[in-house]
């Protein structure tokens, strides 16, 4: 049995969290005039990377568990602009879902990291 738990709340912490990491790691090396949107799309970039990549995406039980906890509206949006996998499982649409789920919210945060840090 895993203790592995998921809700939407903790979904929004972890998207926001990897997303602070992403903008902290790209604006380390910048020059001071230098903004996020000067860099948005390699955190786009990073986003998309780091959602492919990430444990509740690959690991079918976690994406299975929070398709089933959270809401993942955008996520299953994403994936009907996108394109239905050739031979589609419940595990590939979760993980599918999930990760476009986790990526859009990660793009969402990295938005209003870069608006907070211009108004600053």
């Amino acid at each position: 049995m895993t203790d592995f738990q998921i809700n939407d709340h903790i979904l929004t912490k972890e998207c926001e969290s990897l997303a602070k990491n992403i903008f902290d790691d790209i604006m380390r090396d910048a020059a001071a005039d230098e903004t996020g949107d000067d860099y948005l799309d390699d955190m786009m970039d990073r986003a998309h990377e780091t959602s492919d990549g990430h444990e509740w995406v690959i690991y079918h039980y976690k994406a299975l568990m929070a398709c089933a906890h959270c809401n993942v509206d955008r996520g299953e949006e994403l994936l009907e602009e996108t394109r239905m996998p050739e031979t589609p499982t419940i595990n590939s649409l979760a993980s599918l879902v999930l990760y476009g789920e986790i990526r859009l919210r990660i793009e969402d945060s990295l938005a209003d990291i870069i608006r907070e840090r211009e108004a600053a």
